[in-house]
């Protein structure tokens, strides 16, 4: 208050500034302060002053002990000294890091220093001089990016001396070696690291990855942008993350969007971004699927709808998706040496979401199932809707051998036609863009995969169940108003067990009882 007094009308205008703004991280009052302000306050209100606010000021400067002359110098000398920031780069021992972040990195010079600290490392990172050591590395984005001290077990050390990792920071830490290895401009990038979790063993993958991304020309801010999206679906993937910030939701782009619109002040990386690279994040966080559903065929058109819609009006958007989906599936395949056919696939896979620059959802789905079936010498054109549901069986099933693709033809040749016409109008002709909704099956891949592998299945009782899925969900689905969304998300991944585990007896496969919830 002393300090108030002393500061006249510029120390008056200063202070509103930061009243209206919130710009100033206060300390928290020491303990001896609390208890003397407390005093002077009770004591005011027994004697109840005709001033207040002057007799608070002068009984707070009797109790400082300061003599008013020589701190309203001091006061001054301060004024005219540059203003500097000293803060920790991690959060001190015993604090909460989701309590500390949001306290510390709410002021606007402090969020430019962490924009300048992601500029320095973004630019080492697509340096010819490669990194070599990663723990630092990692280290130097805690620091950039505070958010990841969310993740850490021990938030207030730093990375170098750690030696093992918990489940949500290795996974943070194995997408931002992703980002390094594909976008380093260290020729060729080194894959091995003497921590065995950060090394990766898809060098085909790596490589041409790396090929197909150079002609997207992405640049510091794309790279910052690529590690802000990856930090934020790391947190929406971290339970206590979602408690706090994520609105409770449980799939990580829902509980990161929450967080975004919700809790802004616990994302300080997030919201010191420009307003297009913003927009890219957010725009990848609501259209997101794993390139893994892509290969399937697990997606449907609707998805290549929603990146369209929501990524196509950002210059470079759709590009900027495909690098994010890229990173994410390196790491995914990081433990898989890939042959030339599985990496042919994933590229063929980039370059139909590519298209959405030029052409429909519908059009570059098809392009997708077009050039499967090429692969098999099968010709797709565009009102053979059962064809096109084959193709999609065939690549939930994963086996590129054509002699796979011609039984699993001649086995759907010999369906009865009732199930024939169920796989027409779900597979093919339901898109969720024009006709609506489609059906989505995360885990068909698993479930086709195990049924054709075990001998008392087979393909057409594997087949026969997935037609009375999809039978019952548009059953019961199609017509009810809750769900009037394009696309509805039926998780048959359950089923993949048993039919792995599946003996002769009983009841037959086909007949398996099931329940959609």
């Amino acid at each position: 208050w002393t300090g108030r007094r002393a500061g006249g009308r510029e120390g008056r205008r200063a202070r509103a500034a930061c009243v209206r703004t919130h710009l100033m991280n206060w300390p928290p009052l020491e303990a001896r302060s609390s208890q003397v302000l407390a005093e002077v306050l009770r004591n005011a209100v027994h004697t109840k002053p005709k001033d207040l606010f002057e007799h608070i000021a002068q009984a707070l400067q009797e109790q400082s002990g300061l003599d008013p002359a020589e701190f309203e110098q001091f006061f001054e000398e301060c004024k005219r000294k540059p203003m500097t920031y000293v803060l920790e780069d991690r959060c001190p021992a015993g604090q909460d890091p989701m309590s500390w972040v949001p306290m510390r990195f709410n002021d606007d010079t402090i969020l430019l220093t962490l924009k300048d600290r992601l500029h320095e490392i973004t630019s080492e990172i697509l340096s010819q001089i490669p990194i070599e050591d990663m723990k630092a590395y990692f280290d130097g984005l805690c620091t950039a990016v505070p958010e990841l001290l969310y993740l850490r077990e021990k938030p207030s050390e730093p990375v170098t001396s750690q030696r093992s990792f918990a489940g949500a920071e290795l996974a943070a830490f194995q997408t931002m070696r992703s980002v390094y290895l594909l976008f380093t401009g260290s020729e060729p990038p080194v894959l091995d690291d003497e921590a065995v979790e950060f090394s990766f063993l898809c060098e085909s993958l790596v490589t041409d990855t790396r090929t197909q991304l150079k002609g997207y020309s992405v640049d510091v801010s794309g790279v910052e942008t690529l590690i802000v999206l990856f930090t934020l679906r790391a947190l929406g993937s971290y339970e206590p993350f979602q408690k706090r910030f994520g609105g409770g939701h449980t799939d990580c782009d829902k509980a990161a969007l929450h967080a975004i619109e919700h809790e802004g002040s616990s994302l300080p990386s997030f919201h010191r971004l420009a307003e297009t690279q913003q927009a890219l994040i957010k725009g990848c966080l609501e259209a997101w699927f794993p390139l893994e559903m892509l290969l399937s065929t697990e997606v449907a058109p609707g998805h290549f709808m929603n990146a369209k819609d929501l990524l196509g009006p950002i210059e470079s958007g759709i590009s900027f998706f495909i690098c994010a989906l890229s990173v994410d599936h390196v790491v995914c395949m990081r433990n898989s040496v890939l042959p030339d056919e599985a990496v042919d696939l994933i590229r063929l896979s980039s370059h139909s979401l590519l298209s959405l620059d030029k052409y429909t959802a519908g059009r570059c789905y098809e392009m997708v199932l077009k050039k499967r079936g090429e692969r098999h010498s099968w010709r797709i054109v565009r009102d053979d809707l059962f064809l096109k549901a084959i193709v999609r069986i065939c690549c939930f099933i994963g086996r590129e051998d054509t002699d796979f693709w011609n039984d699993v033809q001649n086995t759907c040749e010999e369906l009865e036609s009732k199930e024939k016409e169920v796989l027409k109008k779900e597979l093919a002709s339901k898109d969720g863009c024009a006709e609506t909704p489609a059906y989505i099956l995360p885990g068909a891949s698993r479930f086709m995969d195990a049924a054709s592998s075990n001998p008392a299945v087979g393909l057409g009782p594997a087949i026969t169940l997935l037609a009375r899925v999809l039978e019952d969900a548009a059953r019961n689905f199609d017509k009810m108003p809750s769900h009037h969304k394009r696309m509805v998300y039926l998780d048959i991944g359950g089923i993949a067990r048993w039919a792995r585990e599946y003996c002769v007896g009983g009841v037959p496969f086909e007949d398996t009882p099931f329940q959609l919830r």
